[in-house]
């Protein structure tokens, strides 16, 4: 009868401690494939971040501080005249600019992409040649009701339709 007891006693032991050894394993297992999911997302993430700076290797301007040079109005390209025109926009709620032939300013509101550009003012300055984007270039800030900065282009929308583009150029 004690030989019965030792060999169960014995045959307890050694499943316990078979049974403990699953365990461990089957933890290492567990953390093993962690680890590897872990390193799997890790690189989707690389990959997601380095197919993003391929596609828009340039990061956006900003919108404030940025000289705006002109490049289309009502998708019309620009003939850059000798002196282009451009828009620039300060910390302080004012913008400033050439408009081909006159300097102009104004004060502007921007939240969001909603942008409000009043009380313009300019010189009086008597404008010749063709060349002279400035009378659409004063209808497009009059029309501006919303903007948006991709990269290095700033775009001028009017109810969603595109009224003009900008290229940005820091100075």
């Amino acid at each position: 009868m004690k030989k019965y007891l030792l060999i169960i006693t014995i045959l307890t032991a050694v499943s316990v401690n078979c049974s403990s050894q699953k365990k461990l394993n089957s933890t290492e297992n567990l953390q093993t494939n962690l680890n590897s999911v872990e390193n799997q997302q890790s690189n989707l993430n690389s990959d997601k971040q380095q197919q993003s700076e391929k596609s828009n290797p340039q990061k956006d301007l900003s919108f404030q501080n940025t000289k705006w040079l002109l490049k289309t109005i009502d998708g019309q390209q620009i003939e850059s005249p000798p002196k282009p025109a451009y828009i620039t926009f300060g910390d302080d709620d004012t913008f400033s600019g050439f408009s081909g032939c006159n300097g102009f300013s104004g004060s502007y509101y921007l939240s969001g992409d909603i942008l409000k550009l009043d009380n313009v003012i300019s010189t009086q300055r008597g404008c010749l040649g063709g060349n002279n984007p400035e009378r659409l270039f004063f209808s497009v800030i009059s029309r501006t009701d919303a903007c948006t900065v991709i990269g290095n282009k700033l775009i001028l929308t009017q109810m969603s339709a595109e009224i003009a583009t900008f290229e940005g150029v820091n100075e």
